[in-house]
C-alpha cells in the first residue's frame, strides 16, 4: 500500500465510511502513522486482548520490521492468529509470508524466560511457521544458550523515533530485517584443532622385542585456550612431582585413555595399543587394563611397566623386564615423549550476517 492509499483508508476510516478490526480480537483498529512514517493499526480501546497494552517501543518496532518485510516484497500481516495442530492459538506480532514460506517475527519488550521462549517457538514449529525473536534490552531472561532452532537477537534501548540497531551485528533493525529475508543471515559452527595429547614411554616388548612406546596417560585436547593448539609442552605444565606410577594406577590412567582415544588413533601415532585383560598369567585381576604390544599384541604387564618407569624417572637403567631380561642398550635413560592425536572440536554456533 502506498502513501496515497494508505491517506485515502485513513480518511474513508474517519468518515466511517470503512469499518476496521484487528485480527487479534476482532475490536475496532485505527489506521496510524509512526513518527517515521510507517504505517500501522492500533487498537481503538483497551480490553482483554494481550496485545492492546503493548508498549510504545513495542509498536514501533513492530511497525519497522513489517514495512521492511513489505519492502522485501513479502505479504505482511500484523497481529496474525493461528492455531497449533494440537489446538494451541497463537498470534504473531508480525507475520509475513512468500510462496509456502511462513515467517513470524516477534518483538518482545516485556521480561520472558528462556523456556517460554522456547515453548512458543516450539508452536510456531509445530504449526509449520518459522520463528524469530527480536528482545528488548532488558527483555531475555537468559539461561540457556539459543541454537538455530530459535532464531533470537537482542536491540539496543529502543528510543521512539530513533532507529534500534540489533547488538552484536551493529545493522539497523530494518537493514537486518531485509538481510534476513533476503537469506543473508547463515548460521555457523567454528572448528578449532585440539590435539588430543598421549604421554608414552619407549621400551622393548618382552614377547617379540622390537621396540614399542608404552602408553601412559593423556591430556584432553579441550584443555587448551581458545584459538591456540595443545603442544608436548602442555603435557607437563603444573607437574611438581611425576605421578605415582603403580600396577593400580596405571590401570586406571590406561583406562581413562582408551575412553576417550581409539586404538587406530593410537596405532597411527606408532603407540601400543590397550585393551582390557581380567586375567593376567593365569590369574584374575583388579586393574585389568594393560598395553597390548603394536606388532604382536602381547599384553605389557604393568608390574614391570612401573619398573620401568621408576628407572627412567632415577635416571637408571632397568634392571629386568617380563623375562627378566636386560633391556637394550639402544632404550634411553629418559625416554618419555608426548604424542598429539588429531582433534578438530566444534565450536557455539552463532548467526553471520553476510554482507549486501
Amino acid at each position: 500500500m502506498n502513501t496515497e492509499q494508505w491517506h485515502g483508508l485513513k480518511a474513508a476510516h474517519k468518515a466511517k465510511a470503512l469499518d476496521l478490526w484487528m485480527p487479534c480480537c476482532k475490536v475496532p483498529a485505527v489506521p496510524k502513522t509512526s513518527p517515521r512514517g510507517t504505517f500501522f493499526f492500533a487498537h481503538a480501546r483497551r480490553g482483554e486482548c494481550a496485545t492492546a497494552d503493548e508498549s510504545p517501543e513495542h509498536l514501533y518496532c513492530k511497525s519497522l520490521i513489517a514495512k521492511a518485510a513489505l519492502d522485501a516484497g513479502w505479504t505482511v500481516t500484523t497481529e496474525r492468529s493461528g492455531m497449533s495442530p494440537t489446538g494451541e492459538e497463537w498470534i504473531a506480532d508480525v507475520f509475513c509470508e512468500k510462496g509456502a514460506a511462513q515467517l513470524a517475527l516477534e518483538v518482545q519488550m516485556s521480561p520472558q524466560t528462556d523456556a517460554e521462549t522456547v515453548r512458543r517457538q516450539q508452536r510456531y514449529k509445530a504449526s509449520g511457521v518459522r520463528g524469530a525473536w527480536f528482545f528488548g534490552a532488558r527483555a531475555r531472561q537468559a539461561t540457556i544458550v539459543f541454537n538455530r532452532d530459535t532464531p533470537a537477537f537482542s536491540l539496543r534501548p529502543v528510543v521512539v523515533g530513533e532507529m534500534p540497531t540489533v547488538d552484536r551485528f551493529e545493522v539497523s533493525l530494518p537493514e537486518f530485517v531485509k538481510a534476513m529475508l533476503e537469506k543473508r543471515l547463515t548460521w555457523a559452527v567454528p572448528r578449532y584443532s585440539r590435539p588430543h595429547l598421549v604421554e608414552f614411554i619407549e621400551d622393548v616388548c618382552w614377547a617379540c622385542r622390537r621396540p614399542v612406546k608404552q602408553v601412559l596417560e593423556h591430556q584432553h585436547g579441550g584443555r587448551g585456550p581458545d584459538g591456540e593448539a595443545l603442544a608436548a609442552a602442555d603435557f607437563y605444565e603444573g607437574r611438581w612431582d611425576p605421578p605415582a606410577y603403580t600396577v593400580a594406577s596405571l590401570s586406571k590412567m590406561l583406562e581413562a585413555t582408551h575412553a576417550v582415544v581409539s586404538n587406530e588413533e593410537l596405532a597411527a601415532q606408532g603407540l601400543n595399543l590397550i585393551d582390557r585383560k581380567d586375567v593376567i598369567n593365569g590369574k584374575p585381576t583388579r586393574f585389568p587394563f594393560c598395553n597390548l604390544c603394536l606388532h604382536c599384541r602381547a599384553p605389557q604387564n604393568n608390574h614391570f611397566l612401573s619398573q620401568r618407569l621408576l628407572a627412567a624417572i632415577q635416571g637408571q637403567a632397568p634392571s629386568e623386564n617380563l623375562d627378566n631380561d636386560p633391556a637394550p642398550a639402544s632404550v634411553e635413560t629418559h625416554p618419555f615423549g608426548v604424542a598429539e592425536i588429531p582433534r578438530e572440536l566444534e565450536g557455539g554456533g552463532l548467526w553471520v550476517l553476510q554482507a549486501d
